[in-house]
């Protein structure tokens, strides 16, 4: 978003982007943690669903 200026970036896009990236990952794997979700589960139970609508 900071490179379509979107978002105000203060420094180097990319290396913010990375942060963010990891920041969300970061809270995902907390909140999976907290309510007893097994994460990985859910994402493969994610893709398997997608890839059935989606005819792959």
């Amino acid at each position: 978003m900071s490179q379509q200026g979107r978002w105000l970036a203060q420094g180097d896009t990319l290396s913010e982007l990375e942060h963010k990236l990891g920041e969300c990952v970061w809270w995902l794997i907390i909140l999976a943690e907290r309510m007893d979700v097994d994460l990985a589960s859910a994402l493969g139970n994610f893709l398997t669903e997608t890839g059935t609508r989606l005819g792959e």
